[in-house]
């Protein structure tokens, strides 16, 4: 059986309404959360090999760190499949995992997350899902987009604890904020995501 990996691939919506500096190390610390081997190019785009255990969490925290910004927004196209060559510079590989990741990428339209896999008929109540999700993630505000974020990056924090990370002098202000975010409802979506795909590797 051959081995399967998860390639993202994406860009940045809105990244000319702020200076580079702003966004760019945010970017780039949010790749270095999940991945040990990613490129940025053409400015804003960007391609990352992930862990498949995390591949779809990845999604939601890189949107969350995006849209802690005023303004700005994230594509992700997720693919998965076998690679053929792997290259030190990722966007130089090659594979069926890249052509799905491209292909999820360009397939994005209005919707601003989408997957794609070696197996067709998993990748339709999937893709709803994610984009159901997508569409609770694309109303997130800069705070919301915070807490969402520090709680992914803090698994293991409560909710004070919390508090403290993001500066929120009340710890209901957090437990406020991953609500309005349906921070559980997402959350509950990338683990069935996760057991599905892990079940079809």
């Amino acid at each position: 059986m051959k081995r399967i990996y998860a390639i993202i691939t994406g860009d940045l919506v809105n990244s000319r309404s702020h200076d580079v500096k702003i966004w760019l190390p945010i970017l780039e610390n949010s790749l270095k959360e999940y991945s040990n081997n990613f490129d940025i190019f053409r400015g804003d785009s960007f391609q990352a090999e992930v862990e498949l255990a995390k591949s779809f969490e990845i999604l939601f925290y890189i949107k969350a760190k995006i849209k802690s910004i005023s303004e700005l927004d994230v594509r992700l196209g997720l693919g998965f499949g076998g690679i053929e060559n792997l290259d030190k510079h990722i966007k130089n590989s090659t594979g069926e995992a890249f052509i799905n990741s491209g292909e999820a990428f360009d397939e994005l339209k209005k919707e601003l997350m989408r997957m794609q896999s070696p197996w067709p008929k998993w990748d339709i109540p999937i893709n709803l899902m994610l984009q159901l999700s997508a569409e609770l993630a694309n109303k997130w505000t800069e705070n919301m987009a915070e807490s969402v974020a520090a709680t992914l990056e803090n698994p293991l924090a409560n909710q004070q604890e919390l508090a403290a990370i993001l500066h929120r002098k009340y710890q209901s202000q957090v437990s406020t904020e991953l609500n309005k975010a349906s921070f559980m409802k997402i959350k509950k979506v990338i683990e069935y995501c996760t057991h599905e795909l892990l079940k079809q590797c």
